[in-house]
């Protein structure tokens, strides 16, 4: 019964992802939207029809892993390298101003330093994956535009991940190792990465496999890097979006070579055809509605950090764009998406 209701789960998310772009093409709202009310409507905290079980959320899991692998694969680090000044000054503005106007929230309102650090960095880190399948499907934008705001958005999130990982390190140990100690492993890790990956895959997918005409080697290949590396940075600590969107970039060389472009074809497919819209399904079951009912205009610190989130982020994405010489409604879109 259990396997039932699994796959009648999983026939009904994909069947959303096949019938609501249809239903709703005349509005023009982005798939990952619907299927996150889909699944906040229907989910346990909304009808209750639907509840997510341990396979759902594994593939959910999936999802995020391939969704941010492919975000990975298909970042140009060549092109990205001729506006790494940019991508710094967007990103250490929509991180800093945040930072800072959480900060000073939380400490005004008597919380510890402790605790008004935590709330500065989760006021840096954006949904990274909701931005992705944003601009996918934002056609009116450049591709470099994109390519760069997103690259903001990605170092600004790393960031707020690496300065959790120092809070929690030093609140609740995620390793037994001092910490100066553990984050040079996790650097060296990195570099390694970097270093082995693409040499490894290149000497394989181009050479060892490149008579695999069906490329299905070629494919158990590159999903053998993605777990490995996730299981990996998982065991240092890190966690699994950074590895997912690190193993996708040091495997993005040799998937771009000539016909591996096939490769990453397939890869897209399998992620978007199948884990991803289970990902944003199983996002939107989590969303508790019903704290709605319970917002009380009352509650000052509550409507302080929300206002201070949405305005810090818009104005700092705003000026960081107008710094760097996007235009104002690139700009503004910079801003905006940044709040999610």
């Amino acid at each position: 019964m259990v396997i039932e209701n699994t796959l009648l789960l999983l026939l009904f998310v994909l069947a959303l992802g096949l019938i609501i772009p249809e239903l709703f093409k005349r509005f023009r709202i982005p798939l990952l939207t619907l299927i996150i009310l889909a699944g906040a409507i229907t989910g346990p905290h909304g009808l209750n029809y639907v509840k997510p079980d341990d396979t759902i959320n594994f593939f959910g899991f999936l999802g995020m892993a391939f969704l941010m692998f492919m975000t990975g694969l298909e970042t140009d680090i060549t092109r990205l390298s001729k506006s790494k000044n940019k991508i710094v000054i967007m990103a250490l503005l929509n991180a800093l101003i945040p930072f800072c106007v959480g900060l000073i929230i939380t400490k005004l309102f008597g919380y510890s330093w402790i605790v008004s650090i935590l709330i500065g960095i989760v006021f840096i880190s954006s949904s990274v994956a909701i931005i992705i399948s944003s601009l996918k499907e934002n056609k009116s934008i450049s591709q470099d535009v994109a390519q760069l705001i997103l690259s903001a958005v990605i170092v600004a999130d790393i960031v707020s991940l690496i300065a959790l990982g120092f809070i929690f390190q030093t609140t609740s140990k995620v390793t037994s190792l001092p910490l100066p100690v553990y984050f040079i492993i996790l650097i060296a890790s990195i570099l390694a990465l970097f270093r082995i990956v693409p040499i490894i895959s290149k000497k394989i997918i181009q050479k060892k496999l490149s008579e695999d005409k069906g490329y299905e080697r070629q494919l158990r290949f590159v999903i053998i890097i993605l777990v490995g590396v996730i299981i990996y940075f998982s065991f240092l600590g890190a966690h699994p979006i950074l590895a997912s969107f690190l193993a996708g970039l040091s495997l993005s060389g040799a998937i771009f070579y000539n016909k591996s472009k096939i490769l990453n074809s397939k890869l897209h497919t399998m992620g978007y055809g199948l884990f991803i819209p289970v990902f944003f399904f199983v996002i939107g079951m989590e969303m508790d509605i019903s704290l709605l009912k319970e917002f009380d205009l009352r509650n000052i610190m509550m409507i302080s950090l929300i206002l201070g989130l949405i305005i810090s982020k818009f104005v700092s994405g705003y000026l960081a764009g107008r710094i760097v010489k996007l235009s104002k409604k690139n700009s503004m879109l910079f801003g905006s998406i940044s709040i999610t």
